[in-house]
């Protein structure tokens, strides 16, 4: 079966967010689930007015706290927020983006296994999945049933569209989302 590319730059915006918006698992990007991540990163850090930091450990300190943002695309089969480091940082800010809306979460990392492997589960934490081999710091986690129960749902916003300038989420929800979190960790 031969292959048709569509070129959404050439078509009218309002058609463009349509086409995204009812088939994301269609559009090909071609960036990263890495460069993806950084852009809301991005986005969150000017609507909030802070700067990078100057390490890899975290993506953003705000309110005095390391925060690390983790996302997922929900449409994929199997969904998985990745590269988590639990003794790096207290909180994670875990996005799972919809064709319709972003839920977003905020999960403290003492809820989460220390180690990964199924072997290291910790009694009454999330499992932290291996996601490479040898490597027990770092995993990965289901946003399943019991990652919904362990972490605080934050709200429903606006879907993540990455081929747009603003990512398609407004200034008020990204302030929404943080004044929610103040009010948690503080």
């Amino acid at each position: 079966m031969k292959s048709t590319y569509l070129n959404l730059e050439l078509l009218p915006e309002s058609i463009k967010n349509e086409l995204v918006k009812q088939y994301p698992q269609f559009v090909e990007l071609n960036i990263s689930g890495k460069e993806r991540s950084e852009l809301t990163e991005r986005r969150i850090m000017d609507v909030l007015g802070i700067d990078k930091p100057n390490t890899s450990q975290y993506d953003f300190f705000y309110l005095q706290t390391m925060f690390e943002l983790k996302q997922a695309e929900a449409y994929l089969k199997q969904p998985k927020f990745q590269q988590i480091k639990p003794d790096c940082y207290p909180y994670i800010i875990c996005m799972l983006n919809h064709k319709d809306r972003s839920e977003w979460y905020l999960l403290e990392t003492s809820k989460i296994s220390k180690k990964a492997g199924k072997e290291n589960v910790e009694s009454g934490k999330l499992p932290l999945n291996a996601q490479h081999r040898y490597n027990l710091t770092e995993g990965q986690i289901n946003p399943n049933k019991a990652f919904k129960q362990a972490a605080i749902f934050l709200g429903n916003y606006e879907p993540l569209f990455y081929y747009k300038t603003d990512l398609n989420l407004s200034n008020n929800s990204i302030l929404d989302i943080f004044n929610k979190i103040e009010k948690i960790i503080k």
